[in-house]
């Protein structure tokens, strides 16, 4: 399938051919561990690495739509209503346009919870 790879480094938005499994988003980031963020009210999202605030140095980093700084290559993907992974709903060009290039900086590791009452409403609950 066609997601969009989110590059930092080269400052490059482009496209990318995924099956959705695991390991080919794994290969992709260049990552072991990966994690999902940055949610959009039309349901794509952000794949990225979760261990990437703790390499030294920090991979280059960008926000997305207001979400981050986020650091490393993130693919952005879609979800259909079982959940699966699909193709995002956002264009190439839609997604450049939420990419806000930071280069290297340094960011300390925080967490942040949101539980989600019901997502088909997406109604968020902060817990």
């Amino acid at each position: 399938m066609r997601l969009i790879k989110i590059d930092p480094q080269t400052k490059t938005v482009e496209f990318v051919d995924l099956d959705g499994k695991l390991d080919s988003f794994r290969q992709a980031i260049g990552c072991n561990f990966i994690d999902v963020c940055a949610r959009q009210d039309n349901l794509d999202a952000l794949t990225i690495d979760d261990d990437a605030l703790e390499l030294d140095p920090q991979s280059a980093a960008f926000t997305f739509n207001g979400f981050g700084p986020l650091h490393g290559i993130a693919i952005v993907s879609g979800v259909d209503a079982e959940g699966d992974t699909q193709e995002p709903a956002m264009t190439r060009e839609e997604v450049e346009e939420t990419v806000t290039w930071l280069g290297d900086i340094h960011t300390e590791p925080g967490f942040v919870w949101i539980g989600f009452t019901d997502v088909s409403d997406k109604n968020l609950t902060t817990v």
